[in-house]
């Protein structure tokens, strides 16, 4: 692969880590004994020994799956489904390849250590989601999608839930498709 195509496959690859981390970030602070945004806690202790003889060879995957799940059913309910994406709801091409992400293992020990403790995730938040926001309780349209502007509107979803979580309040980050 030459050098322009294998940058954009960096780029790409990068794009979708950023997505699962996200993903596994919001949806930890969104469990029941975090924020009780979405009745679950797949990212608990307990879970995870649980799903061990399940899915001895991929309990990640399940985690991952298991609280997108649940955090993509609360976010429909209050944003709809529709002509928009949300952080738990993107195209399929990405969902496709967020999936394959996480069946890394190393990829899925590195984000996970971020998600065994509420104050771990929420400095990995502020990492990330460091733009002031407006509070919107409830449904908040942070732009137009677009993949080139992708990372940029997904890094503003996390501003919004940080303030929420920071705050007490829910919020339900959406784009519009034009």
């Amino acid at each position: 692969m030459k050098g322009a195509g294998k940058a954009y496959l960096m780029t790409i690859t990068k794009l979708i880590q950023h997505i699962c981390e996200y993903r596994l970030l919001i949806g930890f602070m969104g469990e029941k004994h975090q924020s009780a945004w979405w009745d679950c806690a797949f990212m608990s202790a307990s879970s995870r020994a649980f799903l061990s003889p399940v899915y001895p060879n991929s309990v990640p995957l399940a985690q991952y799956s298991g609280v997108c799940r649940a955090a993509a059913i609360v976010h429909d309910e209050h944003i709809g489904i529709g002509r928009h994406f949300h952080l738990f709801r993107l195209p399929d091409a990405i969902e496709q390849s967020s999936a394959k992400c996480m069946q890394e293992g190393t990829f899925a020990l590195s984000v996970n250590q971020f998600t065994t403790d509420k104050d771990r995730a929420m400095e990995r938040l502020k990492e990330i989601g460091s733009d002031a926001v407006d509070s919107g309780e409830g449904p908040v349209v942070v732009g137009d999608f677009s993949d080139n502007r992708l990372n940029a509107l997904l890094k503003k979803s996390v501003s919004h839930y940080l303030d929420a979580f920071e705050h007490g309040y829910r919020t339900f980050p959406y784009m519009r498709c034009v």
